[in-house]
């Protein structure tokens, strides 16, 4: 892949300005996180019947419109989980998770030795609806709300600061299926993709649906109910 793009990076202000812009920047992270926080608690906590654990994993992730085949770059995945029954056999189910996405190509002859990185680091929200069809499996579908924390762009051993910025939100729709080892082991596997592009395209191209980059993710989890 090519990368013909180049723009100055933004830089925040000098001096005390500059103090003032890193102050906003934290208070700003500190509130996200806090009302992810609060969310979270508060769903445990109006209700009777809850169940909830911690969960740990790997997430295969891709960006789909970057012209590289996936998954092809291996993440973090941990959190925490809630859940209530509705029926005998229906439940609704709420995370609060720390997920790795991106992008990976490793040099090879195939692709004149080029290398490209891309680290986004979100924190997730996602809020499923679940079916247990048969007495060890159960399906789940949903939606989730991820907020970008951190993101790095890497081209051929260098930080790469073209090409337009990620959007600080990214609404994904989630399938999955839960399989019980044991009365509190589960593993999960779980397919999701972003509803709206996490940017555009370089050239600010769009093609009917495709409005430019999409987070694409198969992960792999652990759920360990306490």
């Amino acid at each position: 892949m090519t990368f013909l793009r180049s723009k100055k990076t933004r830089k925040p202000p000098k001096g005390f300005s500059c103090y003032l812009y890193l102050l906003n920047v934290i208070s700003m992270k500190l509130k996200i996180y806090l009302f992810a926080f609060l969310t979270f608690i508060t769903f445990t906590t109006i209700a009777q019947d809850f169940h909830g654990g911690v969960l740990g994993g790997l997430a295969a992730s891709e960006i789909s419109g970057d012209r590289l085949q996936g998954p092809n770059k291996a993440g973090i995945y941990v959190g925490a989980f809630v859940y209530r029954y509705i029926s005998e056999l229906s439940s609704f189910q709420m995370e609060l998770n720390f997920i790795q996405k991106g992008s990976r190509e490793n040099p090879d002859s195939a692709n004149n030795y080029q290398s490209y990185l891309l680290r986004l680091n979100y924190i997730e929200l996602p809020v499923h609806y679940r079916y247990d069809f048969a007495e060890r499996g159960t399906l789940e579908a949903g939606l989730s709300l991820g907020v970008l924390i951190h993101n790095y762009e890497e081209a051929n051993g260098y930080e790469w600061t073209s090409g337009p910025e990620f959007r600080r939100t990214d609404l994904s729709f989630n399938i999955g299926a839960f399989y019980s080892l044991t009365e509190r082991l589960r593993i999960n596997v779980r397919y999701s993709n972003s509803i709206m592009a996490v940017r555009p395209h370089s050239q600010g191209q769009t093609y009917r649906w495709n409005k430019g980059q999409y987070n694409e993710v198969l992960s792999f989890v652990l759920f360990y109910e306490l």
